[in-house]
């Protein structure tokens, strides 16, 4: 592959990315993330119904008042602001703000304080994977110590793997719904070691023979 054609599809690639899971330059954009990483990386992991939405409690900001079905995950400040029983997501795109949910839906949300934003985790219930549902309630808590690391580029995936990190392609639909990086021990000459690994469930090989 000559350099014009490399430096061609990184463009496309880069592009595509931003086309995904960007807004424009003068907006807010967010780096592609594995929902394992969303939980990893939140402050409150919860299943919320939505009961209300206000655009007048707080200036700026759309208001939701939502009843916690269950509380996967929150840091102590987290649980202050769930108490309430509201989330609150700016108005402006520029402040990643925009988010939409829809009244009477339930959704799995794993965000940050102290407001939702696009950058955020936020699905409905009955849109999940059973992949997502599980890792959620409790599969991705039990692998604190593996991360999922973005690779891009068309030969990352085939490159040398990392002992405590998976690697993962924003554009892999299957490994995105069906997996998650799950640490695995295995016997060696010098002793029995822990390494991470992606765990894929019976729905894998499904999605990668339905494009």
């Amino acid at each position: 592959m000559d350099f014009r054609k490399h430096l061609g599809l990184l463009t496309l690639l880069l592009v595509a990315v931003f086309a995904f899971y960007g807004r424009p330059a003068d907006a807010c954009s967010c780096m592609p993330s594995h929902p394992q990483t969303h939980f990893a990386q939140a402050d409150y992991v919860v299943q919320l119904r939505v009961l209300r939405q206000s655009n007048t409690i707080e200036p700026g900001k759309t208001t939701y008042k939502v009843h916690i079905k269950r509380t996967y995950k929150a840091t102590p400040e987290a649980r202050r602001m769930l108490r309430d029983g509201r989330l609150s997501t700016p108005k402006d795109d520029a402040m990643c703000g925009g988010v939409h949910l829809r009244l009477g839906r339930v959704y799995i949300v794993a965000g940050r304080i102290p407001t939702l934003n696009i950058c955020s985790y936020y699905k409905e219930y009955t849109q999940m994977t059973i992949t997502e549902r599980h890792g959620f309630s409790g599969g991705y808590a039990k692998a604190t110590n593996c991360t999922v690391t973005p690779c891009f580029g068309e030969r990352c995936l085939s490159g040398r793997n990392y002992a405590d990190a998976c690697k993962w392609s924003p554009f892999g639909k299957c490994e995105t719904d069906y997996s998650a990086c799950m640490p695995h021990k295995r016997q060696t000459v010098n002793g029995v070691i822990s390494q991470c690994r992606w765990r894929r469930t019976q729905f894998y090989r499904k999605c990668l023979s339905n494009p």
